[in-house]
């Protein structure tokens, strides 16, 4: 079974949820930031991969709490390095695809990608999350916390460290 992964037209999605316009207009870094930061909360469980794509000035592919960030260069837009990353993973994984440009969801979806608006994708993660809460027996209604993923030995040493004898 191929493993999911999750390509994200970043300023797309940004442009598209309200938090992240109001932030954008403030400063577009920490909008991107928020938006990798959220992704990151999903990683492992709900995608095996989740790639932020932005168009930029000089081509960088870095890592960023596990989510892979990629900034265009040389010409290439965000939709093209979407469009190319789509096709070229979907022989090793199940690609998903979020995007609100119709060009880029009509090639996404031609190569087998399920593809996500960005009012979808934000459906999705709560989806996941509720799902996610089901599965766990968790009540929070704050999003995910370290200590959903560590365990006893692992909290009762940060504890020790928070609360030293």
């Amino acid at each position: 079974m191929n493993l999911p992964v999750l390509i994200i037209d970043g300023y797309n999605i940004i442009g598209a949820w309200e938090d992240l316009q109001e932030m954008r207009d403030r400063d577009l870094g920490s909008a991107r930031e928020q938006l990798i930061s959220t992704m990151a909360g999903y990683l492992g469980w709900a995608w095996d991969r989740v790639i932020i794509v932005f168009d930029g000035r000089s081509y960088a592919w870095d890592e960023v709490d596990g989510v892979e960030v990629v900034f265009t260069g040389g010409g290439e837009t965000a939709d093209t390095m979407v469009e190319r990353l789509s096709a070229g993973l979907s022989v090793s994984y199940n690609v998903e695809v979020a995007t609100s440009d119709f060009a880029e969801f009509r090639a996404a979806s031609n190569v087998g990608a399920r593809v996500y608006s960005a009012a979808s994708l934000k459906e999705q993660l709560v989806e996941k999350r509720q799902s996610y809460r089901r599965l766990t027996g968790s009540k929070k209604k704050k999003g995910l916390m370290l200590n959903d993923f560590l365990n006893e030995a692992a909290l009762e040493g940060l504890n020790r460290l928070r609360r030293p004898r």
